[in-house]
């Protein structure tokens, strides 16, 4: 596993740095390049790799905190909204409800219901999906009508 994941991958970067090397000389030979150049544009490519893979992380893990926040404040919501349970957030996206007191599962009466158990997405389009939802709805109701 070491031999596959660490030393295959520098193996190959350092073959494709020394082809780009190679390449790189002989077009500087024939243009009449400085000696450093091939040095320079390799070191160039290098870093714009490494800041493109930076930036990425950070956005990546700006996005994943985001998502935590996100997740907290609508765990926070539920639990304020039904203080005598417990509130688990399934994979499904759906809410889980447990009474502390009996300790089995929770149904909330429907007119109970709000946007936070209808939208099984988590970034932030649940109420657009309800909305469009009640207008699906309400047009499935006139045409079942006619």
């Amino acid at each position: 596993m070491f031999i596959e994941f660490v030393i295959v991958p520098i193996a190959g970067c350092l073959l494709i740095l020394t082809a780009a090397w190679r390449a790189l000389s002989a077009l500087g030979d024939a243009l009449h390049w400085s000696s450093w150049m091939p040095a320079a544009v390799i070191s160039a490519a290098i870093a714009v790799v490494a800041a493109t893979l930076l930036g990425l992380g950070l956005l990546r893990s700006l996005q994943e905190e985001v998502r935590t926040r996100r997740e907290r404040r609508e765990q926070f919501a539920m639990e304020q909204r039904y203080p005598g349970c417990h509130v688990i957030r399934l994979s499904s996206g759906k809410w889980f409800l447990t009474d502390r007191s009996t300790g089995r599962e929770y149904q909330p009466p429907e007119e109970a219901q709000h946007s936070l158990t209808l939208g099984s997405t988590r970034d932030g389009s649940s109420r657009w999906m309800e909305l469009v939802s009640e207008d699906l709805r309400a047009s499935d109701e006139s045409r079942s009508r006619r």
